[in-house]
């Protein structure tokens, strides 16, 4: 599904905190927190949040919770979600064996597993998908109008 790609990218792309080859020395945690990215305009592009995240000494960190939203002209177009997660702030790419969820108008995904790469923009989900198709993007498929 071409339209979660970009989206995911733009999440851990938004998370690197530095450019340099060194991953943070900073540790720690933040709770109940919300990361938002906005463009030019003041636009909301994204929103990372979390119960938990915990900032690990070789630059990993670890989302307990994660929800990231991604917007469309001011309006949420895509929810990802997944109850854990560690994402690699400095190589841009995310990880989980945990449950995933994503929603998008008349669509969801759900599995288990998980991986994203900001550089070759890929999204994986490992086993048990399950694609739902309801509304009208169902019926187009039912008609053949869609593959």
């Amino acid at each position: 599904m071409n339209w979660q790609i970009p989206l995911l990218t733009m999440v851990i792309g938004g998370l690197a905190l530095a450019e340099s080859p060194e991953p943070p020395a900073a540790t720690g945690y933040i709770e109940k927190f919300e990361v938002p990215e906005r463009d030019e305009e003041g636009n909301l592009k994204w929103k990372l949040s979390g119960e938990r995240a915990q900032i690990n000494e070789d630059g990993l960190m670890t989302v307990i919770n994660m929800r990231a939203e991604f917007y469309s002209s001011n309006r949420v177009d895509l929810v990802f979600t997944a109850p854990t997660c560690t994402l690699d702030r400095l190589n841009k790419r995310g990880h989980t064996d945990a449950p995933v969820r994503l929603e998008r108008d008349n669509v969801v995904v759900t599995g288990t597993g998980a991986n994203w790469q900001s550089d070759t923009s890929s999204f994986v989900v490992h086993s048990n998908v399950h694609v739902v198709i309801s509304g009208q993007a169902a019926d187009a498929v039912n008609l053949g109008l869609t593959e």
